[in-house]
């Protein structure tokens, strides 16, 4: 650093804290602008990313359900909601030896009934086959052959019951014989039993299902076919049918969190106009009271740049406090206050320490430092260029 640039330094600092209360104020508004900027860019990664994260554990590129029940479906996947919803077996039939297929699967979901031992919270029963599944058993370390009467529950029955071995399901004793790991998806609400196991149910636990339907159809593409293409000739095949693709589901959620994006572009473009209105009429009072002070600068040699400099390293250092600050209340935002956000909660979105939350932070930060600079620029071109002497008589 020069001479010159060290001294241009050490009077900003001075200067910043020469009219502390007044500096703080515009502080405080970097902050609050850097803060929300910060929280909203959180906030769309996070959801997003687990989106993304929650679909790909499906293991599925394919789902299809019937076509009334897309977005259900997209509850219990996503939310752990409990919903029942069927359709005709043939279906399944009709795709599962299609050329472009690798895999195929299929589930029956139920609704769970109080017992005399107990009842499991949002516990949804789903019936599946274990010699077809790649969806269940995946989340599970050597899991065992399911034997008549046998259950493995997800991560979420587990904790509440643990593995006991008097659980009650529709009013028969059942086994639990393994529990899947967390997947932050409906599978951590689900108890599975065997497709087989559902002529022991009586009709009045069943429900509106019936023999011969299914609720759900996983299918999993062989490598190099495009889902939306297969997605295409699977409704050609069965034209009523409800498809999602893994891009696709999570729609509605992602609809409404471009709507939750476009309120906060507004805001933060509010904020930024406020922001540069108060760094304008900030700087514009600092000016006023330092016209001696300048055209003595300028008597003594300092030229017009030199001036400039000085200014808007003042701007710089307090829009960089009020940035820092900023940055620190968009994380606690995230990560303590965004409970309150059914959006996230339901999604188990954070925002971890990352590679790209770093370059958001620092993106926000010379963000809020650009506002107060352009609001600081046209009081200080103004003040630079005002005759030393006239500066000096005005006083």
């Amino acid at each position: 650093m020069s001479a010159v640039s060290y001294s241009i330094t050490q009077i900003a600092f001075k200067g910043v804290f020469r009219k502390l209360f007044r500096n703080l104020v515009l502080v405080l508004a970097v902050a609050m602008l850097v803060a929300l900027l910060v929280f909203a860019l959180l906030f769309n990664k996070a959801v997003e990313e687990d989106l993304d994260a929650a679909t790909k554990k499906l293991g599925a590129d394919i789902v299809l359900v019937p076509p009334e029940a897309i977005g259900i479906a997209e509850e219990f996947i996503l939310e752990s909601k409990e919903k029942t919803f069927y359709m005709d077996h043939f279906v399944f039939e009709s795709i599962e030896d299609l050329p472009e297929i690798a895999q195929a699967t299929y589930q029956v979901y139920l609704n769970t009934l109080g017992s005399e031992c107990c009842s499991i919270e949002e516990g949804q029963v789903v019936a599946f086959d274990p010699q077809t599944d790649f969806v269940v058993k995946s989340w599970m370390k050597d899991a065992p052959v399911l034997h008549e009467g046998e259950i493995f529950v997800g991560s979420y029955v587990y904790d509440y019951l643990g593995l006991i071995q008097t659980a009650r399901l529709f009013g028969a004793g059942v086994k639990v014989v393994g529990h899947l790991e967390e997947t932050n998806t409906g599978l951590d609400h689900g108890i599975f039993m065997r497709i087989a196991d559902l002529k022991n149910i009586s009709l009045e636990a069943k429900g509106n299902y019936k023999d011969g339907m299914v609720s759900i159809i996983f299918l999993k593409l062989k490598d190099g076919f495009d889902p939306e293409k297969v997605a295409v000739t699977i409704q050609s095949i069965n034209p009523k049918v409800g498809i999602m693709t893994r891009g696709t589901i999570g729609g509605g959620i992602r609809q409404t969190l471009r709507d939750i994006v476009r309120i906060f572009s507004i805001t933060i473009t509010i904020s930024a106009m406020l922001s540069i209105l108060l760094a304008w009429s900030t700087f514009t009072a600092m000016a006023n009271e330092r016209r001696r002070e300048v055209g003595i600068l300028r008597a003594i040699g300092a030229q017009r740049s030199h001036i400039v400099r000085l200014f808007l390293t003042e701007a710089a250092i307090i829009s960089s406090i009020g940035g820092v600050a900023g940055i620190a209340l968009g994380h606690y935002l995230i990560n303590h206050l965004a409970a309150n956000f059914h959006l996230l909660t339901r999604l188990g979105a954070t925002a971890a320490f990352t590679y790209q939350n770093v370059v958001i932070s620092s993106g926000a930060l010379l963000t809020g430092i650009a506002v107060c600079m352009i609001g600081a620029l046209i009081p200080v071109m103004r003040l630079a260029w005002l005759e030393p002497l006239l500066a000096v008589k005005e006083d």
